[in-house]
């Protein structure tokens, strides 16, 4: 049975948005037409694909099974569109790519800029989030690469490539706190002190919690617990609460001297960042500009 991807689209839409008013402008159609093309695709199939109700539109147990695929074959239009572009010579399509906050405000504007250069045409969409969240994006072909320090959790994956990217997280304080004078920094001093740190269970609070125990210290005192990076910085800038971020977010407050580093190396933590897509089906020929920028900006092993 053939499918039109207009009916698929249509399908994936409702399905992400759960209303037809909001999938018909995610998709720049009109509401009539969605829901004609959900009729059309539910007389196909002879089963009901959503439970409608006031507040809009569910899957029911035959849309939730038919979803995965919808997003398969729509994944794979979308690519072999892009292929034929590039027999063709054209430079377009869409490049999508994942990190958190580090990797999006750390080396990826320098490797997206190098893509733009080959490649002005060519459409990039940047998903900043999590690496939970980015897990379940390259699951759910969201995303075509995602940069991560370990392999992605519930898809089986492959790396791009040898290439990796460093980051280093520090201990920081406003630039008047007294304990920039103390040298060494003893590590019970900074155990003592009150801390702004990510909410619990976020990848960098948890690695801050485990650091801190390897080093026979008690978890200290969080104050504040944000997901807002900005946030953090500017609370212990204007404060006596310490942070613990990547070095290459704080290159604005550090560079206005609002903030400083503490001299505390064994509350350092490197990381290594490095590229994943989804070890089956297809990769988009448009990340072959992702690869050839990677190979210029990164480190390799």
């Amino acid at each position: 049975m053939a499918f039109h991807r207009q009916l698929l689209a249509a399908f994936a839409a409702v399905a992400e948005y759960g209303t037809v008013g909001r999938a018909a402008a995610a998709l720049h159609s009109t509401q009539p037409t969605v829901s004609r093309y959900i009729r059309t695709l539910e007389r196909q199939l002879g089963q009901a694909l959503f439970d409608r109700h006031a507040q809009g539109m569910t899957l029911t147990v035959a849309g939730d099974a038919l979803l995965p695929s919808a997003r398969l074959i729509l994944h794979e239009m979308d690519l072999a569109r892009d292929a034929m572009d590039a027999i063709r010579g054209l430079k377009r399509g869409t490049l999508r790519v994942g990190g958190v906050t580090a990797v999006t405000r750390g080396f990826l504007p320098q490797v997206l800029a190098a893509v733009t250069r080959r490649a002005p045409q060519l459409r990039i969409e940047v998903l900043e989030a999590s690496e939970d969240r980015l897990d379940s994006a390259l699951s759910h072909r969201e995303v075509d690469v995602i940069f991560a320090t370990e392999a992605p959790q519930g898809v089986e994956s492959s790396r791009v490539g040898p290439y990796q990217f460093d980051d280093r997280v520090v201990p920081f304080c406003s630039a008047q706190n007294p304990l920039r004078a103390e040298s060494p920094l003893a590590l019970r001093r900074l155990a003592d002190q009150t801390w702004a740190l990510p909410r619990p269970g976020a990848t960098p609070r948890l690695h801050f919690e485990q650091l801190v125990r390897r080093l026979g210290l008690q978890v200290p005192e969080i104050a504040l617990q944000t997901d807002s990076v900005d946030l953090i910085i500017q609370v212990v800038a204007r404060s006596a609460l310490l942070g613990w971020l990547p070095i290459q977010l704080l290159a604005a407050g550090l560079g206005s001297g609002e903030i400083a580093v503490l001299e505390a190396p064994q509350l350092e933590w490197l990381r290594v960042f490095r590229p994943y897509r989804r070890a089956t089906g297809s990769f988009p020929p448009t990340a072959q500009f992702l690869i050839d920028a990677m190979a210029a900006h990164s480190k390799r092993p």
